[in-house]
């Protein structure tokens, strides 16, 4: 029987979360309780890093350098998926490869 780490199990409970771009900036990831509870999440200038309004990214966060909340993990996912569909350009790969 495999123990999943707890950066696995949030990562895995990030899936259930839905999440939306924020008005003027940033993405708003609703509660996976289904709760009323929505958290903000925006890149932090200094460190370029995403940051979350949830309890867990503030008291844990600032702490473990690299810490990512299930909220950071869900937006990291809408982010790729929305780069895969809408950007992603195989060929300039291969473009910045030859030059």
């Amino acid at each position: 029987m495999h123990i999943f780490s707890a950066a696995e199990q949030r990562a895995a409970r990030s899936e259930r979360i839905k999440v939306f771009e924020a008005e003027p900036y940033g993405w708003i990831a609703h509660s996976e309780t289904g709760s009323e509870r929505d958290y903000h999440l925006f890149r932090e200038p200094e460190t370029k890093h995403l940051a979350c309004t949830c309890a867990d990214f503030i008291y844990r966060g600032n702490a473990e350098p690299g810490f990512e909340c299930k909220h950071v993990s869900a937006v990291l996912k809408f982010i790729a998926r929305y780069y895969l569909a809408h950007e992603y350009d195989p060929m300039r790969q291969q473009r910045a490869r030859v030059a």
